[in-house]
């Protein structure tokens, strides 16, 4: 962890959460909370298997190997997504010779990826700082 992390963690420990519980039930809500986030947001884990050409074929099956729950028996959303961030600028697309559509990041869609990398990353440090922080005993 990194330096001022910790010392984010100590301050909270000693300050902030000096007096609050975080029970088990507590911890298991947030972390669920974090699932569903992580399930309902798609289009940044499209964007980032993208770092490389991708048919949507080959995109369904990393998204099932993943376990991303919101894709099963509805892998149509994955074309929506893409047709939609094609649109955006973020991805472009190309016909291969054997008429295999192919995904690409652009530029544009290269830059909103390092921004959600980033933004993933802030929320990775703040859910293991709270999996650290351990309930107060009366």
């Amino acid at each position: 962890m990194e330096e001022r992390l910790k010392r984010v963690k100590k301050a909270m420990n000693t300050h902030t959460f000096g007096q609050v519980k975080f029970t088990d039930a507590h911890h298991q809500k947030i972390n669920e909370r974090i699932e569903q986030l992580q399930d309902a947001d798609i289009t940044n884990v499209i964007l980032s298997l993208l770092t490389g050409e991708k048919t949507g074929s080959e995109l369904t099956q990393l998204l099932h190997v993943r376990g991303i729950k919101s894709i099963l028996n509805n892998e149509g959303i994955i074309y929506t997504t893409l047709h939609t961030q094609e649109q955006q600028g973020t991805l472009e697309s190309y016909w291969s010779e054997e008429d295999e559509k192919y995904y690409k990041l652009t530029k544009k869609g290269l830059k909103l990826l390092q921004k959600q990398q980033l933004r993933v990353n802030q929320e990775n440090a703040l859910k293991d700082l709270l999996n650290e922080v351990t309930p107060n005993e009366n």
